[in-house]
């Protein structure tokens, strides 16, 4: 809801009156209004609920309703941007709740008063307690922060803490929503918060620095029906998203359950000695009587096996067969360890990629969960309706249905690897662009490719229309193999890179460069214009700052010992920047 001028009024009006007696910034106010009006509370009674002033471990405000037996814990933003709730979101997983439900190691002289004031109440209600909200309020649109994938990230972090509001309540279940709000809560039903079975009857455990693993074999079919209750969100930790149906190894699980199920042509005792294993995380495991209870369940490493069950079962449903060897489809069982640890920490981060390393594994989807990542795709699908791929296959399993829910207009997708070379052609890293696998195992380089800049400053279109420059490169390599003389043509490919981050340059540099951003900056269709523009700026401007390359006195004997490889370094990116700007007045341009 936009910030209107009745809506400024009121927060300076009650600002005005209160703020010799609380202090604060004017934004903190925007919790008075919003208390007052919806719980019918005069401001003097509940004030020492609200935040004046920082240190609040991102709680603003807190209201317990006794009657019906809720907990209100608040986050206000005086905006219309959702973007704002990134940092507060980040404080409650990281400590926010911990302060608030756990019971503290460390003190903390400074935290806001509102703290004390809501433990004291906490205890004082402890046994009448039977939800908790967390609720973030702003002036903007609760859709489009549903739709964040930035911020539904930050909600997972958040729900998968609900193993601190149990045990603080005594391991009582309470129902737990995060949800946005405006002027109405949003939409979004409660996540499930009871305890998931599944039956392990003979296990062993063992325990690491605190942390504890059962290992034994579990039923597939219990597996099959965590995910028909939590669906994605069962797979969030896991590094893949679940591949396509036609992927080979998926269609392989597939006629295994067949001939198991179906065909009844192998026992059901096979799958397990062909079946490398899943591993789980549960924020708190129970065991009782051969039943683990798993709170919080994420699957780290096995969706390609549950999604093709789900598959299967979805195809032969209306086969007979289904249902009456429906025993064999029970008894089917895969070994399992299970970890007691919360799903969103870094030891069950690294336990992920461990475990996903039996398969090939490749650096970048390692990072699919970073921050940088979601907050990315949330800037392309926000901005230009673009689906970004930062998890394996997500895009291509994606249904039409989710892609309208989510806004997606375009039909193809950006992906991670070629996201980075895009940026690392902007910056003019021309080697690392041929080195991926140094960029995303080392920190530094990661995070110099991926800038938070880039995520907060930078024009979507102006990515886009970089990264498109790459996926067409190959015209623009065309059109100078054909320009050059003969004994340079073999060459040439080896100044892929060079070339894109070149082309780049000569985008960012034209005199029509906005028109260009509004024209191919928006979609990833690979128009014919654009591409007869990449050839004509290969021609007559990339092709000949190559050719004084190669009559420079830093590379003619190279070119005279058919050494070729400078052309991969970002040295000779740095030399035809130069004669660009002597020739062509171009001046190097980020993002």
């Amino acid at each position: 809801m936009p910030i209107n001028a009745t809506d400024k009024q009121k927060l300076d009006a009650i600002h005005a009156a209160h703020c010799a007696s609380y202090g604060g910034r004017k934004e903190d106010y925007f919790a008075l209004i919003y208390l007052s009006r919806h719980f019918k509370i005069d401001v003097e009674d509940f004030a020492h609920r609200v935040a004046f002033g920082g240190n609040d471990y991102g709680i603003d405000a807190y209201h317990i309703d006794p009657a019906s037996r809720n907990l209100y814990l608040y986050q206000f933003k005086w905006s219309e941007s959702h973007a704002l709730f990134k940092e507060s979101m980040k404080r409650l997983v990281d400590s926010g709740l911990a302060r608030i439900f756990g019971s503290a190691t460390t003190q903390d002289a400074k935290q806001n008063d509102l703290l004390l004031y809501l433990k004291k109440d906490l205890k004082e209600h402890r046994n009448v307690i039977e939800r908790v909200y967390i609720q973030f309020v702003f002036k903007g649109d609760v859709e489009a922060a549903e739709n964040s994938e930035s911020l539904q990230s930050r909600r997972e972090d958040l729900e998968e803490r609900v193993h601190l509001i149990n045990e603080y309540f005594d391991d009582r279940v309470i129902e737990f929503l995060v949800e946005f709000v405006a002027d109405k809560p949003g939409k979004r039903e409660p996540t499930p918060n009871h305890p998931y079975e599944v039956s392990m009857p003979d296990h062993i455990e063992t325990v690491h620095d605190g942390r504890r693993m059962l290992v034994g074999f579990v039923p597939l079919m219990d597996l099959y029906r965590i995910h028909n209750s939590l669906r994605q969100q069962f797979f969030d930790r896991n590094i893949r998203a679940s591949l396509s149906k036609d992927n080979a190894p998926n269609k392989k699980i597939r006629e295994a359950f067949d001939a198991i199920v179906i065909k009844a042509v192998e026992s059901p005792s096979v799958f397990a000695f062909r079946h490398n294993g899943v591993t789980i995380a549960a924020s708190k495991v129970s065991v009782s009587d051969g039943t683990l209870k798993l709170s919080v369940p994420r699957l780290l490493n096995g969706a390609q096996t549950v999604s093709s069950l789900a598959k299967f079962i979805e195809d032969k449903n209306d086969n007979p067969l289904l249902k009456t060897n429906h025993e064999r489809l029970e008894a089917i069982q895969v070994i399992a360890k299970i970890i007691a640890e919360n799903p969103a920490d870094e030891f069950v981060t690294q336990v992920t990629i461990s475990n996903n390393q039996q398969n090939p594994v490749y650096p970048w989807a390692l990072r699919a969960m970073d921050t940088r990542q979601v907050d990315l795709a949330d800037k392309f699908r926000m901005e230009l309706g673009i689906f970004y791929s930062r998890q394996e296959g997500s895009f291509d399993t994606m249904s039409d249905e989710e892609r309208e829910e989510l806004g997606i207009e375009d039909n193809k997708d950006l992906r991670i690897r070629p996201m980075a070379q895009t940026l690392l052609a902007v910056q003019g890293e021309v080697y690392n662009m041929g080195h991926l696998t140094d960029v995303f195992e080392s920190q530094k380089l990661y995070e110099g490719t991926f800038r938070k800049t880039y995520i907060d400053n930078a024009d979507a279109k102006a990515i886009v229309l970089a990264y498109k420059t790459g996926l067409m490169v190959q015209r623009a390599v065309a059109r100078i193999r054909e320009v050059s003389p003969e004994k340079y043509r073999g060459v040439i490919p080896k100044a892929r890179n060079l070339i894109w981050a070149l082309l780049a340059q000569a985008l960012f540099n034209h005199p029509k460069y906005a028109e260009l951003l509004d024209d191919y900056g928006s979609s990833l269709k690979k128009e014919v214009m654009f591409g007869d523009l990449l050839k004509q700026l290969a021609g007559t401007k990339v092709w000949p700052l190559l050719k004084a390359l190669f009559a420079s006195s830093s590379y003619k004997d190279k070119v005279e010992q058919q050494n070729f490889e400078f052309l991969r370094t970002n040295d000779a990116y740095k030399r035809a920047m130069a004669i660009a700007d002597d020739r062509f007045g171009w001046t190097k341009k980020n993002l």
